[in-house]
């Protein structure tokens, strides 16, 4: 009778992945300064759910890098390198680094670690890593660092489960998870006009930047935005639609029209405002940063969570309609 250790099995890669899918990971981005006089870029950053602890004495952490990865012979050769362990809020960063682009850092801010190694901002935690030993994994790369410095912000972490994003939450066996205030909020920190006007705030921040890459302010973004579907506007669903007084709306028209980004179709004694085609282009770099940005803010919330506060929204605004 053959013994175990004899038989062979088959296995499914696809199967596979989306079995090991089934192993909740952290999602980090790890970074290292090239030494390689041949490299083209003085950083790498590679999105990876493959960390993992090994070792508290010494400490030792562990990664590890596909062996078609561009950016292998970089962290193949580093000194040193760094764990950044992304934030909740944190999917555009991981988005950014998981795609092969010519320079990943070219517009992301960052501080020098240990060996140059880029360290991300706001992330839940970071390990700066010398690197100790570089092991044979199948088609993969497995790399284990001596970590000699770290930080945590105490900010909820990102997590990966069965090929989508997801957040971290407090399981209800633990009692002591979720702590009463131990005195009343002042009153703004507690109002619904103060919370929902900062939340919006908070939410714009990162838009902005981009807005303004394309010459655009924020109340033109509305206008465009409410454009976008393929019936265009009436100049009132126009004005409710971006939350603009009608004078305002029209002259954000004017301005626009004088770009070329829009058209008005007169049709039935009704006008209708329509995207033009260069104004289909413009806004949809805008859009997929808009969607980035909202995908970063509901990174704080559960599913769940997200659907639910959207309902309440909606709820609201069709009460107070």
């Amino acid at each position: 009778m053959p013994s175990t250790a004899q038989k062979t099995f088959t296995i499914d890669p696809m199967a596979f992945r989306q079995a090991l899918g089934s192993f909740a990971t952290g999602v980090t981005v790890i970074t290292a300064k090239s030494d390689l006089d041949e490299s083209k870029n003085r950083y790498v950053g590679t999105t990876a759910s493959s960390f993992n602890s090994v070792s508290l004495d010494p400490p030792l952490v562990l990664w590890s890098i596909d062996k078609r990865a561009r950016s292998l012979p970089v962290y193949e050769n580093a000194e040193y390198f760094a764990v950044n362990v992304l934030a909740a809020d944190q999917v555009s960063l991981s988005n950014h680094f998981a795609r092969q682009q010519d320079d990943k850092f070219a517009g992301i801010d960052f501080e020098s670690g240990m060996g140059g190694a880029p360290l991300l901002k706001g992330c839940a935690a970071r390990f700066q890593c010398r690197t100790c030993h570089v092991y044979e994994g199948g088609d993969h790369l497995i790399i284990v660092g001596e970590v000699l410095d770290f930080d945590t912000s105490g900010r909820k972490g990102l997590m990966f489960h069965s090929g989508r994003y997801v957040v971290s939450s407090f399981h209800p066996c633990n009692q002591d998870a979720c702590e009463s205030a131990s005195q009343s909020p002042a009153f703004v920190d507690d109002y619904l006009h103060y919370l929902v006007g900062k939340s919006f705030e908070h939410i714009m921040k990162k838009l902005k930047s981009v807005l303004r890459e394309q010459g655009l302010d924020e109340h033109e973004f509305r206008v465009l935005a409410s454009l976008g579907g393929a019936s265009g506007c009436t100049l009132t669903e126009l004005v409710q639609h971006a939350i603009l007084p009608e004078d305002e709306v029209n002259e954000h028209l004017r301005h626009l029209e004088t770009l070329g980004l829009l058209k008005r179709e007169y049709k039935n004694q009704e006008t209708r405002i329509h995207l033009s085609e260069a104004g289909e282009q413009r806004l949809e770099p805008m859009l997929k940063a808009a969607k980035t940005n909202e995908a970063d803010a509901l990174g704080v919330f559960t599913a769940e969570e997200a659907h639910q506060l959207k309902a309440s929204l909606n709820k609201l605004i069709a009460w107070t309609a």
